[in-house]
């Protein structure tokens, strides 16, 4: 039924998929909602994910968009299993995967991510971006490197969310794309912290206990409108949690690693240390080492 599952994982992403196709396309809400008899406050929410459409409208808008029949077809199907509470995503899906995160991190009031490898998306500078990227997807990663880059600039838009980095030391240790782009990309970090809306905590390595960061990397997103989110990327694979008792799961190891983590300022000053030895060739020196 329409309106079930609202604000689910799918329910979004097919948000966000109507509005790309919808904007690509050139067509406003207005014209559209003109097109298909429906008032445009209607398929603004189906855009945002506050309502969840039926697979007949979804079909009557990728119709009226001029669709493709396989993305008409794509899109429809999303609709039909759009009320799953939690979803695993498997297979090549790489573009649906980035609109589902661009979107997230659009309409989200509050971003929390657990790195245990490497720097939050983010957080990259360009080079470190593309050494990263260039590895697994060679043939196009100047164009998902410069989308990743702009990313960014969801931090510094008017009304932008809080994002908390919570960073493993061992992923800031890693020189990837050798010493001068990691100098840079520790000096990003520390002029990052500097924004208002950016907290950066460090989780130390070498603990004797164990703690959630050895479970792995994983990004929580609140919304204003809506349940929150747990978003989690695998080698080839993506899962998204809404179910409130998995969600709950990440919400305390959150608090948990706030408390193993150092503070904000420690964090900082840590990370200009290890910014230091990395400009001075030594990356993997440990002078910058925890007091």
């Amino acid at each position: 039924m329409a309106g079930d599952g609202k604000g689910t994982p799918k329910v979004r992403a097919l948000g966000a998929e109507l509005r790309e196709h919808r904007e690509a396309a050139g067509v406003t809400l207005r014209k559209l909602a003109t097109k298909l008899g429906k008032h445009h406050s209607v398929l603004a929410r189906y855009e945002t994910g506050e309502k969840r459409p039926e697979p007949e409208t979804v079909a009557a808008i990728m119709t009226a968009l001029d669709a493709s029949p396989s993305e008409r077809s794509r899109i429809v199907e999303l609709a039909r299993v759009a009320g799953d509470a939690n979803w695993v995503a498997v297979g090549d899906s790489s573009h649906r995967d980035m609109t589902t995160l661009i979107e997230y991190e659009r309409t989200a009031r509050a971003i929390v991510e657990v790195a245990t490898t490497v720097i939050p998306g983010l957080l990259q500078t360009y080079d470190y971006a593309h050494e990263i990227i260039s590895r697994w997807s060679p043939h196009d990663a100047g164009v998902r490197t410069a989308t990743r880059v702009g990313r960014r600039d969801v931090l510094t838009k008017q009304n932008a969310p809080t994002f908390t980095a919570i960073i493993t030391e061992n992923a800031l240790r890693e020189p990837i794309g050798g010493p001068a782009v990691h100098a840079e990309q520790l000096r990003h970090l520390v002029a990052a912290v500097e924004v208002d809306n950016i907290e950066i905590l460090v989780v130390p390595s070498r603990a004797t206990e164990w703690n959630p960061s050895h479970a792995g990397s994983f990004i929580h997103f609140a919304f204003t409108k809506g349940e929150p989110i747990v978003y989690i990327e695998h080698f080839s694979s993506l899962t998204l949690l809404h179910s409130p008792k998995e969600v709950k799961a990440f919400q305390d190891a959150v608090t948990t690693l706030r408390d193993v983590a150092m503070d904000a300022s420690d964090s900082a000053k840590f990370i200009a240390e290890l910014a230091a030895a990395a400009e001075g060739g030594s990356s993997h020196d440990d002078s910058a080492e925890l007091a």
